[in-house]
């Protein structure tokens, strides 16, 4: 007779096997969104051009062209808008004018950024990809987002989110099991114990510094008795730079998160909370309602875990 550790480890098991399942039947084409504007940038604009295109068109990332290979080559993201602001300064440039770190990145092109920042080749899917594969790569080199491309007509369909994903997957994954109804304390999902934060008072360029050396996608920020105040989100970075606010490295970033949350609750509102009572099932539901697709558990205020869509898959995935 096997005992009751055994039981649920099987449990646990058939589950995993049957989201595999799901995730590996259902192609990319009924992931392509209805409208499929992408925004390509020429390798040869200025980093300005690559800011204003980015922001004017409010997309979330953009697909990089060399025309004289008649290809595509990259992808810009948040992420890569993070690391060109850190990069217009250093230790002894902190109080440029605007004029100043316009004209460098009017100085600068995209493709020579990309050079100097050992920017790899293009990470994409087909749309006959199934949704494993998809997820897979996602979360292998932690990324966010992932070009669909039509090999055959060297064409972008689309581009494909983690977020997607998880939408995808709680509207049409059904499954006859009671594990989704198991409390989280008998899983190993999330991040804790070795969760990266930053100082309040830390100042901005401080703070995405550290967002960039660890590829953060938030960074809780805390007080001097190490609760948390606020969160910079990866996707602020537009906000930010939109607003000016990256003018001012120096300036205490608790202070820009503030600015750039409608709410002015610095970002407290756009995670989940993670409690006692969740079970593997509400816990997927809070991190898909999410505005940042995040789940904390805090203690007394203090950041006790954080659960992404990426641990989720990666607990949830087998080979």
């Amino acid at each position: 007779m096997k005992s009751g550790f055994e039981g649920m480890e099987e449990n646990k098991q058939s589950v995993r096997a049957s989201v595999s399942k799901f995730l590996e039947t259902e192609l990319l084409y009924e992931m392509l969104p209805n409208s499929g504007q992408v925004l390509v940038l020429e390798k040869g604009l200025c980093l300005l051009d690559v800011i204003e295109l980015s922001l004017s068109h409010r997309q979330e990332a953009a697909i990089v062209w060399d025309p004289s290979t008649m290809d595509f080559i990259g992808v810009v993201t948040d992420r890569d808008m993070l690391n060109i602001i850190i990069s217009q300064y250093n230790q002894d440039d902190m109080e440029l004018e605007e004029s100043q770190i316009v004209a460098r990145l009017k100085n600068k092109t995209l493709e020579s950024w990309r050079q100097e920042n050992s920017q790899n080749g293009l990470l994409f899917v087909t749309p006959d990809d199934n949704l494993f594969i998809a997820t897979k790569k996602l979360k292998e080199n932690r990324l966010h987002r992932i070009p669909i491309i039509d090999q055959k007509e060297n064409m972008v369909l689309g581009i494909l989110s983690i977020e997607a994903v998880l939408r995808f997957f709680v509207e049409n994954y059904v499954a006859d099991s009671s594990l989704f109804d198991v409390s989280m304390q008998e899983f190993n999902i999330g991040t804790s114990g070795t969760i990266i934060t930053a100082p309040s008072n830390y100042s901005l360029i401080q703070a995405l510094g550290v967002m960039a050396s660890h590829k953060l996608s938030s960074l809780p920020l805390l007080d001097d008795l190490g609760r948390v105040v606020g969160v910079v989100f990866l996707s602020d970075i537009p906000q930010i730079i939109r607003s000016g606010l990256y003018l001012n490295p120096q300036s205490e970033v608790l202070s820009v998160v503030e600015q750039v949350n409608e709410n002015e609750d610095c970002g407290l509102s756009r995670f989940g909370i993670l409690t006692s009572d969740d079970t593997l099932k509400s816990m997927i539901q809070k991190l898909a309602v999410s505005s940042e697709r995040k789940i904390y558990r805090l203690v007394d205020g203090k950041l006790d875990m954080i659960i992404t869509e990426s641990d989720l898959f990666g607990y949830l995935m087998v080979e």
